[in-house]
């Protein structure tokens, strides 16, 4: 596995959790089992962020279902979550989620940026979780989903992006 560009160790729910952070702005996703996937999204120059009744709001997106591919998940998530479809996206990086202790094991999620179209308004979850969304600019994003140094490198790397495409 390659270097990390960021480490970031923290308390999570009363767990110990070690992040690894790897940029991907430029380079091929790699073949890896991604377990999630979530996208700093576009509609508007605004950034769509999912709400919770009883948890942080984050990023929209979620599991990967055995047999789909991380885009076909980013699409029905997408769709799931704020009846918004992807118009395109590329990859930001991906982190390594590792809860050290009490009980160890690690997950791979994949973090995208993407352009999203409008189908019309939100009406619910299936999975029930998401109870709506709410649109802020990007410099924002961070103090919304608070990802701390992994949140301010992916805001940092969708303006690289964004740089490159205008």
């Amino acid at each position: 596995m390659n270097t990390p560009d960021l480490i970031r160790e923290f308390e999570y729910k009363g767990s110990q959790i070690r992040v690894e952070w790897f940029d991907l702005v430029g380079k091929d996703v790699p073949d890896l089992k991604w377990e999630r996937i979530y996208a700093i999204g576009d509609i508007d120059g605004l950034v769509p962020v999912v709400c919770y009744e009883n948890d942080h709001d984050n990023l929209p997106g979620g599991g990967v279902e055995p047999g789909e591919t991380a885009e076909q998940a980013l699409i029905r998530e997408i769709d799931e979550e704020l009846n918004m479809g992807v118009v395109s996206w590329r990859p930001l990086g991906y982190q390594s989620w590792t809860e050290i202790s009490p009980n160890p094991k690690t997950s791979l999620s994949l973090r995208v940026c993407a352009k999203f179209v409008k189908k019309g308004e939100f009406e619910n979850d299936p999975g029930g979780a998401v109870i709506g969304y709410k649109l802020v600019p990007l410099e924002k994003l961070n103090h919304c989903i608070e990802y701390g140094t992994v949140g301010d490198r992916m805001i940092e790397l969708v303006k690289a992006v964004q740089l490159k495409t205008d």
